[in-house]
């Protein structure tokens, strides 16, 4: 099968493919938070990240006109999400935060009815998000119904949430008329910048790479390499090929992976409600995406 030919098939593979990663690197980020704080990785993702987009993408081009709008995108898709999320984990139960992490499509349709954008959304779409919505939440708490609430910290996983479906609503203007490759190896530069500040402010901000072994190293180089450079150029491309609406409905399978990974690697039981929880997810995510035949076509 061509894939340059059927576009709609591209983007999606491309986006399943990154939520498949993201989903993964959950279990990664958490082992390797125990010698290096929040920031530290956040930045070494970005370095490692930058210099793999530089190989692919040498171009030097700096124009203030194209550069602004991406610095924008990456304080808030790289910067303010990531710097949200991770203190919000800190702050409140990882299932509080999965679950209000998840509502980024959610918001991306109200952001797009608040802004009248081009993307259609028909009752059937609409229906998908809400059951896709709800198997999350049956996947997040597998079984296990813990909710405490914590105003901070699930304000916190909130504004990741806003934070994610506003990168999505701002990349596909952007990537109308740029190269996903470089805008991707920007942003990644621009993470950097914007990071560095607060990696500073640490008072041994670099020290903790020591403590880091062989196997740190290769988590920490999956997360760079594949999770921030491949998958963000990817999820970039499928945005542009899918839509933000549509492309942000691959963040309800994040937790499914990352569930299917801790069964696979951890061991950890998937119940009943869970399995519901999967055919939830991926049926609605497939309502959602199904496109209404023409009576031409």
């Amino acid at each position: 099968m061509n894939l340059t030919k059927n576009r709609p098939l591209t983007g999606h593979l491309f986006a399943l493919f990154s939520v498949t990663a993201w989903g993964t690197s959950f279990l990664i980020s958490k082992s390797l938070m125990t010698k290096v704080s929040p920031v530290q990785l956040m930045w070494m993702r970005f370095v490692i990240a930058w210099l793999a987009m530089w190989l692919i993408c040498p171009k030097r081009r700096f124009r203030w006109r194209e550069d602004g709008p991406i610095l924008l995108l990456s304080l808030i898709g790289n910067t303010l999400y990531f710097l949200a999320e991770n203190i919000a984990l800190q702050l409140t139960q990882a299932t509080n935060v999965s679950i209000l992490v998840s509502s980024a499509p959610i918001l991306s349709v109200l952001l797009m009815r608040l802004f009248r954008q081009s993307e259609r959304l028909t009752g059937r779409k609409l229906v998908g998000i809400v059951l896709a919505f709800l198997g999350v939440l049956l996947v997040v708490f597998n079984g296990v119904f813990v909710l405490r609430l914590n105003p901070a910290g699930d304000a916190l996983a909130l504004a990741a949430a806003l934070c994610w479906a506003v990168y999505g609503f701002l990349a596909k203007r952007i990537l109308e008329s740029s190269d996903s490759a470089l805008v991707t190896r920007k942003l990644m530069f621009y993470g950097i910048l914007s990071t560095t500040p607060l990696l500073l402010a640490e008072k041994t901000p670099l020290a903790a790479m020591a403590s880091l072994g062989p196997v740190d190293i290769c988590g920490l180089l999956y997360l760079g390499l594949i999770c921030s450079a491949l998958c963000y150029l990817l999820w970039n491309r499928a945005i542009d090929i899918l839509g933000a609406l549509k492309t942000n409905l691959y963040v309800y399978a994040v937790p499914l992976v990352t569930m299917l990974a801790g069964a696979l690697f951890l061991r950890e039981a998937i119940t009943a409600t869970g399995l519901i929880g999967i055919v939830l997810v991926v049926g609605g995510m497939m309502l959602s995406s199904l496109e209404k035949k023409t009576k031409n076509g």
